[in-house]
Parts: structure tokens; C-alpha cells; sequence
């Protein structure tokens, strides 16, 4: 009798998964915050929001580009915020001290104290 054709190499092999790098877990994390701040930086809740999270932390965890575009993107929108509050602040002008009599600073100490 023939020997049946066995094959050389077993059909399914199985391996171990790998196990994830410090790198990747924190790429994972500033993934998952910038995207969470994209999508409630959107304006608009629901689906709306959850698709521009999703696509940013997609985008950020499959090229490295890509993760500087949308992170440079947002911090850079960020810091437009940011000095647009610090010019609305500057140019709102406080009212002018228009006492007619300056106060001593020993007065004004003496006053403290009572």
C-alpha cells in the first residue's frame, strides 16, 4: 500500500500576538485624546463629531504624516484660539481711576489694619 500524501509543514500555524510596545501604547493614547478634542471641537454632537474622531485617530495611527498634519492642525488651531481670546481681552479697556485725590500708601495701610 501507498503512504497518503502527508505534507511537509503543518497547514495552520499559530503564533503567539505580538505584544504591544510602550511606543505604540502611548501613540494609542495621544491618538485617542486628540481625537476626542477633534470631535468635541467640531461643534456638532452625534455622528457628526464621532466620524472626525474616528478619521483623526485613524489617520494618526496608520501614518506618521499623517499624525503631524492633524495634530499640527488642531494645536495649531488651538493657539489661534488662544490669541484671538488674549486680543479681545487686550483690546477691552478698563475704565480710567478718576478719583480726584490720590491715597498714601501709609493711609492706606493704617486702613488695612483697622
Amino acid at each position: 500500500m501507498k503512504k497518503p500524501f502527508a505534507p511537509k509543514a503543518p497547514l495552520v500555524t499559530v503564533t503567539a500576538p505580538k505584544k504591544a510596545s510602550l511606543l505604540r501604547k502611548a501613540a494609542r493614547v495621544g491618538a485617542t485624546v486628540v481625537a476626542t478634542r477633534v470631535a468635541a471641537d467640531t461643534g456638532k454632537k452625534g455622528v457628526f463629531g464621532l466620524l472626525a474622531g474616528m478619521g483623526a485617530k485613524r489617520i494618526i495611527m496608520r501614518y506618521p504624516v499623517g499624525a503631524l498634519v492633524v495634530t499640527g492642525a488642531y494645536m495649531a488651531g488651538k493657539l489661534y484660539e488662544a490669541k484671538r481670546e488674549v486680543d479681545r481681552k487686550r483690546a477691552i479697556k478698563a475704565l480710567p481711576d478718576l478719583s480726584k485725590e490720590p491715597v498714601p500708601i501709609d493711609a492706606a495701610r493704617k486702613a488695612r489694619k483697622l
